[in-house]
């Protein structure tokens, strides 16, 4: 685990995918299926977006391979009065059945992943038609090689793609077919990552990750934004 999502675990941070909650919320009133149809969230976190599924009815699962991650999801939930199941696993082996979900999220997630693996698991549990809703880290322009490979160092990225490479990789992995997803006046939509669930010891290092996170995303805001897909299986 990078040092950045050793961070993200012990500061609780909900919402830390690219966009936020709200951002969260926009691609799925236009991507999501139909109330009632069971849902993955891959990589749940502190269990942010679930939480807000389950209280739209959808019948949602979650998945997480940070131990401590699904016990701050555990605690929202209960807090929420939601009953949510939640596993502990990896979406390189998930622990499901074929063709269990309509639809799979992953919000920042995929980028940290082995993708083929993680892409050919994601495929097993779908249903036959059901989709993968991404939220990931994309570029805005070519990145030089070597900040590039710095970037990806710091936060633990094995993939670091722009929008058309994105769509690229999901058809050649096997998705039928693959569209970017557009929120108009996208930028209103972001909010702080200020929700935060917080370990009862967190060392300085992790204070320090926290800060040079902040100034990463200042220092290179012109090459680093995200995107949001829909690939179906």
């Amino acid at each position: 685990m990078s040092k950045y999502l050793e961070m993200l675990s012990l500061f609780g941070v909900g919402g830390a995918h690219p966009g936020g909650l709200a951002y969260s919320k926009a691609i799925l009133a236009k991507a999501a299926p139909p109330p009632h149809e069971p849902i993955l969230d891959a990589g749940c976190g502190t269990g942010q977006t679930a939480a807000y599924l389950g209280h739209m009815l959808y019948p949602v699962t979650c998945v997480d391979k940070d131990p401590l991650m699904l016990e701050k999801a555990a605690k929202r939930f209960a807090a929420e009065g939601l009953s949510i199941p939640s596993h502990l696993g990896e979406l390189e082996q998930l622990p499901f059945s074929e063709e269990t979900f309509s639809a799979v999220l992953s919000e920042s997630v995929l980028s940290f992943s082995s993708l083929p693996l993680s892409l050919s698991e994601i495929l097993r549990v779908l249903k036959p038609g059901g989709m993968l809703i991404g939220i990931e880290a994309a570029l805005k322009k070519p990145l030089p090689e070597n900040l590039k490979t710095n970037i990806k160092d710091f936060y633990g990225f094995t993939v670091f793609y722009d929008e058309a490479a994105w769509k690229q990789i999901l058809i050649q992995q096997g998705f039928q077919k693959a569209e970017i997803i557009s929120v108009f006046h996208e930028d209103n939509l972001n909010e702080p990552t200020t929700e935060m669930d917080l370990s009862p010891v967190i060392s300085p290092k992790h204070y320090d990750t926290l800060t040079a996170h902040y100034e990463l995303m200042q220092t290179y805001n012109e090459y680093l934004g995200h995107c949001a897909f829909v690939a179906y299986k």
